[in-house]
Formats: structure tokens, C-alpha cells, sequence
């Protein structure tokens, strides 16, 4: 474990981590938990989300980790009780249901996100707030042109030029409208953020926010640490885009995991379209904290297949 001079919040601290029971959230409560932090993780109902506590309690022993009811994150107070004392702020939750329907999923996603920073403001504990946010938010959300889009270069600047017109197109709507309804919802959700930030740092000058997206699901909670953690990581987009992929990539390692079962022959997938300037900065960030740099697509692959191949062995 990286040994961090001078954090932005001392080891010990209390952190905030919002939808702990998801897949990306439980393991950035899992990575702060690594680095000596204590979590306090919402769910809408803690009763039903006894086995996480359970969880942390036997990986780590009792205090490292709790849990607390938010029911709606889109009450204006959702946070009022949850985030007293906390040093960071880690917003993961999110609408991903896929609706096709814009109203459904565009103002609940920029409404919790807008709840989420006032809270912070709030809250003179908080010296970080980070912002879950989405590779998908870079890029057009048109999936006839995205792979025509070869060679283009996202920067710190780059944000999708066409999500929110294809979203709130005329319905009704087919399911497929659902990704643009989703990297619109999440566009939405990070300007938000940064707007309200950037109106409101005058008098908060001690609170520092960062944004964060998506790779590996241990690299990604890695990130959200470092976001929260180190002094020289201030007012940024971290770009953790991992390792470029495409769908046959996928097939051909699950092919060698898998000998024995059949799989699609090609998908005629091509990796991903644009290059993606900041994403040496991530992977500083990682060796910074420990890591060698990113995590293979083969590495995560095995790690999230390995219930399958226990399966397949019994």
C-alpha cells in the first residue's frame, strides 16, 4: 500500500459513498477501506442491505464500515444526517435503468447530483466531493456515427456534442433510446456539478471537486481514493479509460478462460474510436496509490469470471 505524504484528508477520516450496495460503488468503499479511511456508505434500505455491512464486518472487522438510509436521493435534505462529520464526499449513485424516456431519467439524475454538491457546501467537514461520471460523456451518443469517429481526441474539454439533442428527440420512444436518454443523463449530471462549483468556490475555497469515470471496477475505486485523497488532485476530470476493447477482444480471452463453452463467432467490432489524451494522468494516479498502472481487460475479465470457472470445475 502506497504510503501518501500530507493527504488532502487525514487516514481515519470518515468518507461518504453514495449507492454503496452497486458494483462500482462497494468496491470504491472497498478501496477507501484498504487505505485506512472508515466509510459510511447510503442505501435506500438498510435492512435489505445487511449483508454488505456483514461483508465489511468479516473482510475488515467491526467500525471500518456502515451503512445509512437515504430513501431518496431527491429530497433536498437527502443528505442532511448522512453526511455530518465526513471528510469526502464520493457521489456514485445514479439512474441506470436504461428508460427511453427522457423525463424519467435526465432531471432525478441532475436533480441528486445538484442535491449532493449543496450538501458538501453545507457541510464545513467536507474538503472533497467526487463525481462518478461516465466515459460516455465525451463522445457522441449517436451509435451509427461513434465508430465512424476514429481518431478523434478527447481532452480535460471534451464533452458529447449531440447527447442531449438525440435524448429529448420527439418520442415515443424505441428501447434503444435508452443510451442516449442515459450519456445525456449523465452530461447533465457533471455540468451541473461543475456549474454549481464554479459559482459557489468563492466561499468554499477549501472544498475541492473532482470527477471521475470508468475502467476496471478496482482500478475505478482506486481513482475515486486518489481523487479524494491527493493534495495535488484539484478541480480535474479523471479520464479512466483502462484499455481500449472491442467485443471480439472479449470473446477471444473468454475463449481461453472457457475452453469448454461456446461462444458467438464475431461480433466484427472494432476498440474504441478516440484517443484519450488524459488517461496517462489516471494511470499516474494509480501508481501513485500502489498500482503497476492499468489492469488488463484479461486480468479483470478472470477476476469477474471466477464464480463461472468455479462452476465450470464442480
Amino acid at each position: 500500500m502506497a504510503n501518501i505524504e500530507n493527504p488532502a484528508i487525514p487516514k481515519g477520516s470518515t468518507v461518504l459513498v453514495t449507492g454503496a450496495n452497486g458494483f462500482i460503488a462497494s468496491h470504491v468503499a472497498d478501496q477507501f477501506v484498504k487505505h485506512g479511511y472508515k466509510v459510511r456508505g447510503t442505501v435506500r434500505d438498510t435492512q435489505k442491505n445487511a449483508w454488505l455491512g456483514a461483508y465489511f464486518d468479516k473482510a475488515y472487522g467491526k467500525g471500518h464500515f456502515d451503512l445509512f438510509s437515504v430513501p431518496d436521493m431527491t429530497v433536498e435534505n437527502a443528505y442532511d444526517e448522512a453526511i455530518k462529520g465526513v471528510s469526502a464526499f464520493i457521489h456514485v449513485a445514479s439512474v441506470v435503468n436504461f428508460n427511453p424516456d427522457p423525463n424519467e431519467v435526465i432531471p432525478t439524475a441532475v436533480e441528486s447530483a445538484a442535491i449532493a454538491i449543496k450538501a458538501a457546501y453545507r457541510e464545513p467537514s467536507v474538503k472533497r466531493f467526487v463525481l462518478t461520471s461516465s466515459s460516455s460523456v465525451t463522445l457522441t451518443a449517436n451509435p451509427e456515427t461513434f465508430m465512424k469517429e476514429k481518431g478523434a481526441v478527447v481532452t480535460e474539454d471534451s464533452w458529447s456534442p449531440d447527447a442531449k439533442e438525440l435524448a429529448w428527440t420527439p418520442g415515443p420512444w424505441g428501447p434503444e433510446h435508452g443510451g442516449p436518454v442515459y450519456i445525456a443523463s449523465k452530461v447533465e449530471q457533471e455540468q451541473t456539478v461543475w456549474k454549481y462549483h464554479k459559482e459557489n468556490q468563492a466561499r468554499r475555497p477549501d472544498l475541492v471537486v473532482n470527477a471521475e469515470y470508468a475502467i476496471d471496477v478496482q482500478d475505478d475505486g482506486l481513482l475515486h481514493v486518489a481523487a479524494a485523497i491527493l493534495p495535488d488532485v484539484k478541480g480535474e476530470r479523471i479520464f479512466g479509460f483502462g484499455n481500449p476493447f472491442c467485443w471480439d477482444d472479449i470473446l477471444e480471452i473468454l475463449r481461453k478462460q472457457f475452453p469448454n463453452r461456446k461462444f458467438h463467432d464475431k461480433f466484427a467490432g472494432e476498440p474504441y474510436p478516440a484517443v484519450i489524451k488524459p488517461r496517462d494522468r489516471a494511470e499516474q494516479l494509480l501508481k501513485r496509490l500502489g498500482r503497476p498502472g492499468w489492469t488488463s481487460l484479461e486480468d479483470s475479465l478472470r477476476m469477474n469470471t471466477e464464480d463461472l470457472r468455479a462452476a465450470d470445475a464442480a
